[in-house]
This record gives C-alpha cells, structure tokens and sequence, in this order.
C-alpha cells in the first residue's frame, strides 16, 4: 500500500511530463533550422514566431502536467480518505500557487531560452559570416598587370590584342 507521501513524489512525474521538454527541444530545433535560412526577414520573422509560440506551448503544457500531478493526488487523496494526515490534507489545499504561478514560470523559462539560444546563433552567425569574409580576401595580394605584345596585322578578320 502506498502512503500520500509516496503518492506526492511519484505524481511530480506522470503522463505529461515528456510535454514540456518536447516543447524547448522541439523550439531549440526550430530555431537553429531558421538560422541558416538566408532571407534576412524571413529568418527574423520566423525565429521571432517560434519564440513566442513555442514559449506559449510550453507554457500551456507545464501547465497541463502540473494539474495532472494534482489531480492524481486528490484522487489518491478521495480514495483513501482514512490514510490522510493533517499535513496531507493542508498540503491538498495550501499549495494552489503551483498551479498558479508554475505554467508562468515554465513558460517564462522556456522563453529565456529560446531568446537566449536565437542570440547564441544569431552571434555565431555574424562571427561565421565576417570570418568567411576576411578569410577570401588578402590585402598583401596585388594584382599584376601582364603586358602582351601585339603585332599589328593587315588582316580585317584579325581579332586585336592577339599575338600572332
């Protein structure tokens, strides 16, 4: 028979706890996806999109998990009303904040994450791009000029500056 107590620690993890770190790992892909698409606004707009909406998802999703952990332990709790304690019944009640602020703060997690990964790329980009760039050119080569010396010749169908 298991005890409230087990009950509390086994409900932290249950059927939709694989929703929330789907949701970053699914918008950390997506955004390094966008960040080697070339049309500068589509890239923009797009990273833009998925922080936000991925950022939503997640919050919606932590917010499902966390009423799923509640709503295993008052069940446990209705089906065994005679194993409740004190403590467990207050612990039933006290804590509504987690249902309240917890999809605020997972959702807000999610969106520092997202930001902060869309900056990490958007700075290996510009470093890759001004890296590729100095990397084609060399100051110290200068062009040299080849002279080519040409025979004038008396034919029309001659091409110019051809030697012959």
């Amino acid at each position: 028979m298991e005890t409230f107590d087990q009950i509390w620690e086994s409900s932290r993890t249950n059927s939709l706890s694989w929703m929330y770190p789907a949701a970053v790992w699914c918008g950390a892909g997506i955004l390094i996806a966008l960040s080697v698409t070339k049309n500068r606004w589509l890239r923009r707009i797009g990273k833009l999109a998925a922080i936000f909406g991925f950022a939503m998802l997640a919050t919606e999703f932590s917010a499902q998990e966390i009423h799923e952990k509640w709503r295993l332990r008052r069940e446990w709790a209705d089906l065994h009303p005679a194993q409740m304690t004190e403590d467990g019944l207050q612990a039933l009640t006290v804590d509504g904040a987690n249902l309240t602020l917890g999809p605020l703060i997972y959702g807000f997690q999610a969106f520092l994450v997202f930001a902060g990964i869309a900056v990490v790329l958007s700075v290996l980009r510009v470093l890759l791009r001004s890296r590729s760039g100095d990397t084609m050119t060399d100051p110290n080569d200068q062009p040299t000029l080849i002279e080519i010396e040409t025979e004038f010749s008396d034919n029309p169908y001659h091409p110019p500056n051809v030697v012959t």
